[in-house]
């Protein structure tokens, strides 16, 4: 469970700032939720993909990164919110080619490549990376998220993962630029993005 995502980013944030509505887009872009990132959040992360292949940031240049902390024992927020991602891609249509929209895991020990891979097999444009604990640690650092395990003492799992609830939207050069609060609607979220890729390098 995450909790609150709001006050969790305001920590964090040097400042904030509110997204103004795309004139151009059919859906307008949330008035609250949406918040500007400073340059303290570098984004950096170097882990690897559902093949065992090393993957960072510099990977990705070129190109607008979509980016979602989660877990796959999650029951229920991470679910919703990669499916969110998902119909965000179907919404832009051509232009999801634009985007590198990727899953970085907070549980690295239970989230392995492969378990990871048939967790994404309903939709293979979304890049699940996972890693070592600690590069999975540097990778939440390079986006000030928190996440930290909390046990289950009378569960089977073991333990559970609290962690902010947010979408991360970073430029063409790897620079995190805005954090969107989960909870918005596919439509919503890709309107953020058809802006963001108007925005060249």
């Amino acid at each position: 469970m995450a909790r609150n995502p709001a006050a969790l980013l305001a920590v964090a944030l040097v400042s904030l700032t509110i997204i103004s509505c795309s004139r151009e887009a059919a859906t307008p872009i949330p008035q609250q939720g949406v918040v500007a990132l400073s340059e303290q959040f570098t984004g950096d992360f170097a882990l690897i993909d559902i093949n065992g292949e090393a993957v960072s940031a510099e990977d990705f240049a070129g190109k607008v990164m979509l980016v979602y902390f989660g877990f796959t024992h999650c029951p229920d927020v991470c679910p919703g919110d990669v499916g969110v991602m998902s119909a965000a891609l179907n919404e832009l249509g051509e232009s999801a080619g634009d985007i590198a929209p990727i899953f970085i895991s907070v549980d690295p020990e239970r989230d392995t490549p492969a378990v990871l891979a048939d967790y994404f097999a309903f939709d293979d444009r979304i890049i699940a990376l996972t890693g070592s604990v600690e590069a999975a640690k540097a990778a939440r650092t390079g986006y000030k998220l928190f996440a930290q395990k909390v046990a289950l003492p009378e569960s089977a799992l073991g333990y559970t993962v609290e962690h902010g609830r947010f979408f991360y939207i970073a430029d063409r050069a790897g620079q995190p630029q805005y954090a969107v609060v989960g909870g918005v609607s596919p439509a919503e979220l890709a309107a953020i993005l058809r802006r963001s890729t108007k925005v060249k390098r």
